[in-house]
């Protein structure tokens, strides 16, 4: 099992780069974070930490602003390449094995429209060896999300048919939608390039809630999976106090 840690999320009570440390401290040696436009790079480099993933993101404001709220349901399949092919360099800087894409909100699931634009993307992904991984997001914290189920993403991605697309599989989102499902995960796994931890409701640390994630990480270790388990949650008490549930496993 490889874990990796949300540090935009985790040790909350620390600036940045003492995330970083803090991460080091508790013996795990990967992070991941969300925008990499208001980072800075070349430090994150020198920590020497791996990193895990990171979201795809652009320097132009309201581009950015757009991909957070998520722009391939709409179709804006140019603005989504040129932010793209922005992000590759920092991907190859950084040695990152997959970048987030977000899907849309306020408006129906557009399968087509998700489909044209990553199908766009294919081509340069598979040219540069990088990785794009769709999150659903639950649409009770996002409201008006437009697609927050696990299925349909997981038919886009059949039919795109390449190992650098795949799905953030969210075990919290999908667990606020009643949308979870570890026999799904077992048929789907080889589309599923990375999953997010964290209690549901109240998205804080395993135990909190009503997911038992002994159970689950431990089936999700019997699968054919090399990615990895990466911690976002909101801690109720230090972090490094949170980390038991790993131990169990």
């Amino acid at each position: 099992m490889k874990v990796s840690v949300c540090i935009d999320m985790m040790f909350a009570y620390c600036d940045f780069f003492e995330r970083i440390e803090e991460v080091k401290k508790c013996g795990i040696n990967t992070i991941e974070f969300w925008k990499w436009t208001n980072k800075d790079i070349d430090k994150i480099v020198e920590t020497k930490m791996d990193v895990s993933i990171f979201n795809m993101d652009c320097k132009d404001e309201k581009l950015s602003y757009d991909l957070s709220r998520g722009i391939i349901n709409a179709g804006r399949k140019d603005e989504f390449i040129s932010a793209l092919k922005e992000s590759i360099p920092v991907y190859k800087k950084l040695n990152a094995k997959a970048m987030i894409v977000l899907i849309g909100e306020n408006a129906e699931f557009n399968p087509e429209n998700v489909y044209e634009c990553l199908n766009a993307a294919k081509p340069i992904l598979e040219e540069n060896d990088v990785n794009l991984i769709v999150e659903p997001l639950n649409s009770v914290d996002r409201v008006g999300y437009s697609m927050p189920y696990a299925t349909p993403v997981f038919e886009v991605l059949k039919r795109l048919d390449t190992p650098h697309i795949k799905m953030l599989y969210d075990i919290y989102h999908q667990n606020m939608m009643g949308d979870f499902s570890m026999d799904e995960i077992k048929e789907n796994i080889k589309y599923i390039g990375h999953f997010h931890v964290a209690d549901a409701p109240g998205r804080h640390e395993p135990g909190t809630g009503n997911v038992d994630y002994v159970s689950i990480i431990k089936e999700i270790n019997k699968l054919d999976y090399k990615g990895y388990i990466g911690l976002e949650y909101r801690a109720t008490k230090p972090d490094p106090e949170t980390l038991g549930f790993l131990k169990e496993v």
